[in-house]
């Protein structure tokens, strides 16, 4: 049989390690590349695309790239060593990798772009990504894609297409876990005890039975929150469409596209009634609200992620975990571009640094010897036995001889076509990931890309006040329906109708353009 090499899911290290976190102490739904804001997103000044530069005879030219992870690799010099003999026989670079650590990540890389520093290609995500094309800050890649076919021949179009800003292109997004999937994560040796049925719980009415049988078995509050809640909610069934306000969006499945009140609609606010009943039952801890990590034994929590992702929760909880899907999974311009690679608009080689991006785009040695570091250091190749549909066969997998690889693999390019890990039989991107992002419910708005320059004072004044009442109607705590009752009443005094009515000008009119 045809040896697969594909990649494992629990290599998203960033992801992964937020959903860890955030799988007991709220719902995990929040992820670094899954942004919720893109301001400012407009034709950008300047950023033209200069010429490439040819290297002189005998000259190798290096592409400097920034990424996130967890610092500098302690072997990355002879990790370099191999990539670059790789890199200079196949496309005649070099690489120098820099990676800076998620705690300083942020301002670093609002550093790095304001001030111009040297560097070709660098990590970004939905969040910053517009404004940083307003600034001039990346290339126009439009014209150079000709030159790179693998790029979409391995990248869907419609990702490719939601990049576009004023109709050019300045980023290639990562084809990954892009859509986004919410999971209830059980606490296996509880839920198996007092609620067997728990791979039938799929929506928040269907949990409450299963909550109860947990709460009255173990005795404890079996949902542990912190004060973000359960976000996932109004995140599953309206998009915010990158506006940086989450009290609005358009919804992923009634084909209005009518901006609204989300936190207004039935669909939404019935369900935080039942999150209520929860807190009023005993079911979720009751400091929930003002909590910034919940502690204790979890029974259920909710994370984003795929089947195979488990694992990772299970680690991070301390217990061996099972899963059950919680709605559809829900495609939109922020999860596609949960993480970018952008070239710099200064970069003196940007058709080189292109075709860097797309040979990690399309070269499983390469793609893993950036998500898994040295091989005979970090990792090996292994032969493993796997078991599908009744059928044996041999399939190439990656054995992890240590974990001091730091950097994160998401935000380095696809992940499809890496090689998956030998920690189980199943190949979690291509038979979770990928059948994730195929059967997602595509936003109406993918695409959009919002400018908030008439109305960003009153966007902020607005999410402000939602960042007051969201961590009690988030969990349910007090009277919802009041509760979101006072918010609106605050954010309309602050302006929310005019963001409304401004969004929806802006997406009226990138409708009527399609």
């Amino acid at each position: 049989m045809k040896k697969m090499k594909k990649v494992l899911a629990l290599l998203l290290a960033g992801m992964m390690m937020l959903a860890m976190l955030t799988a007991c102490g709220g719902d995990g739904s929040q992820t670094p590349n899954n942004g919720d804001s893109q301001p400012d997103a407009q034709e950008p000044s300047g950023g033209d695309t200069p010429a490439p530069t040819p290297a002189a005879d005998g000259d190798i030219p290096t592409i400097t790239w920034y990424q996130v992870g967890g610092g500098e690799p302690a072997n990355l010099a002879s990790w370099t060593e191999k990539v670059n003999a790789y890199l200079e026989e196949k496309i005649g670079v070099h690489l120098d990798i820099q990676c800076i650590s998620w705690g300083p990540w942020g301002d670093r890389r609002s550093v790095i772009v304001q001030t111009n520093e040297p560097y070709d290609i660098m990590f970004t995500d939905a969040s910053t990504y517009a404004n940083d094309v307003k600034m001039g800050a990346f290339a126009d890649i439009t014209d150079l894609l000709d030159q790179c076919p693998g790029i979409e021949e391995a990248i869907p179009a419609d990702f490719i297409e939601a990049t576009k800003i004023g109709g050019r292109i300045y980023g290639i997004p990562a084809y990954k876990d892009s859509a986004a999937q919410q999971f209830f994560v059980w606490t296996k040796e509880q839920v198996e005890a007092y609620y067997p049925d728990w791979a039938n719980v799929h929506t928040t009415d269907q949990a409450t039975a299963a909550l109860k049988a947990l709460k009255e078995g173990t005795g404890e509050a079996p949902m542990l929150l912190n004060k973000d809640g359960i976000s996932a909610i109004p995140e599953n069934r309206y998009d915010g469409m990158g506006v940086g306000l989450s009290a609005l969006g358009v919804s992923y499945r009634d084909g209005s596209n009518k901006v609204v009140a989300v936190y207004e609609q039935p669909d939404v606010l019935d369900q935080y009634k039942i999150v209520q009943q929860w807190m009023e039952a005993g079911y979720i801890n009751s400091d929930a609200a003002t909590a910034n990590e919940a502690t204790g034994m979890c029974g259920v929590g909710i994370a984003q992620g795929w089947p195979a992702a488990a694992k990772g929760w299970g680690d991070g909880r301390g217990a061996e975990v099972v899963v059950s899907t919680y709605n559809e999974p829900v495609l939109s311009t922020q999860t596609a571009l949960g993480s970018m690679a952008c070239i710099s608009a200064s970069s003196a080689h940007p058709l080189e640094a292109l075709k860097l991006i797309e040979l990690v785009n399309t070269d499983t040695k390469l793609r893993d010897m950036l998500a898994y570091g040295e091989e005979g250091v970090n990792f090996e190749y292994v032969e493993m036995e796997v078991t599908r549909n009744g059928e044996t066969a041999t399939e190439q997998r990656v054995h992890k001889i240590n974990t001091d690889w730091t950097l994160a693999a998401y935000t380095q390019g696809k992940t499809i076509h890496m090689t998956p890990e030998d920690t189980s039989d199943v190949n979690p991107y291509v038979d979770e990931i990928l059948i994730q992002n195929e059967n997602a419910v595509r936003s109406p708005a993918m695409g959009f890309s919002f400018d908030n320059s008439n109305v960003a004072d009153k966007i902020a004044a607005c999410q402000a006040i939602f960042n007051e009442y969201k961590g009690i109607i988030h969990t349910g705590t007090g009277d919802v329906e009041a509760n979101v009752a006072a918010m609106m009443a605050a954010m309309r005094d602050s302006g929310f109708d005019e963001v409304v009515a401004e969004v929806q000008a802006q997406y009226d009119a990138w409708l009527a353009s399609k």
